[in-house]
């Protein structure tokens, strides 16, 4: 049976839970031998059935999608996959279940689902970085109030990563569509649960270092609640593209372990990434076609100079950076890319520099591009090969 049909089956079974038919299991008894008449969730739950089951049926057992019906016992499932789930399969299965030690059940009480709207997974939410007013705002507005819009893999298999992605604009403004939630998707798409942050801009008051307080509050507010989201607190990393690329590389090199009796527990926690990606990033203002006072001020200092350069600031702890730029730019030229590469490489940092010929500037994921197009498979590459992603190291929904 193809894929995408077993997608489709998987998928019609979920709706019919979802509409509240939710068939009934048979009463389950502590220590009984699990059966195809036990709940699809239930079977999952436990260690031996789920063996069983991969045996048997991997092509059902290991579909994420299979988890959203995991009220309804597996013999229900037959009907809408009749040629998977045939009666001689249901039989072997329910043999193998009978001589699997531990194929026993808990007798815990399935508690059915509430009847669940197929909208919820188009529905993005958003939170403050702060509870409260962020530090320095300068009112209540929109434009005051930094925050995190938080994108799941959803029914795909989580890697346990966790990623927080800043879209550029020339810090005046933010690509939130294609380099942040576009961007996002193709996190979630391969597991990662992306945060688009939404950082504060100069066109509102805000210079530096108010850019790099939100940045480091985003990565530590993530560590924070990595519980709430299936997150490993050891595998968060940081994206941006050009401005954003600029505050992603600040993040990386300018990070703190958290003060450990910091009222606010958020606080407490690192502030490092535990990679980072550059896309045709800003690294050293002043070189670039823009006016670097609108992050530094009218009149910086040279202190101020210096830490808006993150190059300068590059140290052997700073994370797996993975950079990419393109010659023909001509916004932030590639020697943004290879300034930043010279020094990862200098403090013997991992790194990987990819510079192609073609594109202008701000591509994002450069899917309009056959060329471009091809740096998120890089980027894939790269990430299964530090382990952030990837089915050895990943962890199940």
């Amino acid at each position: 049976m193809a894929l995408r049909n077993m997608v489709a089956i998987l998928a019609l079974a979920c709706g019919f839970v979802g509409g509240g038919q939710i068939a009934s299991a048979r009463e389950a008894v502590a220590g009984a031998s699990l059966t195809v008449d036990s709940t699809v969730g239930e079977l999952l739950a436990n260690p031996a059935a789920l063996a069983v089951l991969r045996e048997q049926v991997p092509l059902l057992a290991d579909n994420p999608q299979i988890r959203s019906a995991a009220n309804l016992p597996l013999r229900e499932i037959a009907q809408y996959a009749p040629t998977l789930l045939t009666e001689a399969t249901l039989a072997r299965i329910n043999t193998a279940l009978a001589k699997a030690p531990g194929a026993t059940s808990s007798a815990r009480p399935t508690v059915a689902s509430a009847p669940r709207d197929p909208r919820d997974a188009l529905t993005l939410r958003t939170v403050p970085l702060w509870d409260g007013p962020a530090p320095g705002a300068l009112g209540t507005g929109v434009q005051d109030v930094p925050t995190l819009t938080i994108v799941t893999p959803g029914e795909t298999t989580s890697f346990g990563t966790a990623v927080v992605v800043a879209p550029g604009g020339g810090y005046q403004m933010l690509a939130t569509a294609l380099e942040g939630r576009q961007v996002a998707d193709w996190f979630a798409a391969h597991g990662v649960t992306a945060f688009v942050l939404r950082y504060r801009l100069t066109p509102s008051g805000y210079v530096h270092p108010t850019q790099l307080l939100d940045a480091k509050r985003a990565i530590r507010w993530v560590r924070a609640h990595a519980a709430d989201y299936g997150v490993d607190p050891a595998r968060i990393g940081m994206i941006g593209f050009s401005a954003g690329g600029h505050l992603t590389a600040m993040a990386e090199t300018r990070f703190d372990a958290g003060d450990p009796v910091a009222a606010d527990p958020v606080e407490r926690v690192s502030s490092r990434p535990d990679f980072a990606v550059l896309g045709y990033a800003a690294i050293d203002l002043p070189s670039n076609h823009w006016n670097a006072n609108v992050l530094s001020g009218e009149k910086p200092t040279p202190a101020t100079l210096s830490e808006i350069r993150p190059a300068e600031h590059v140290r052997s702890d700073t994370p797996p950076t993975f950079l990419w730029a393109t010659t023909a730019d001509q916004v932030v030229p590639p020697t943004n890319a290879t300034l930043m590469y010279n020094a990862l490489v200098a403090a013997k940092v991992p790194a990987e520099l990819h510079i192609f010929a073609n594109g202008r500037h701000g591509m994002g994921l450069g899917m309009t591009d056959p060329a471009l197009s091809v740096w998120p498979t890089l980027l894939q590459n790269w990430l299964e090969g530090l382990g952030m992603i990837g089915a050895k190291t990943g962890t199940r929904q």
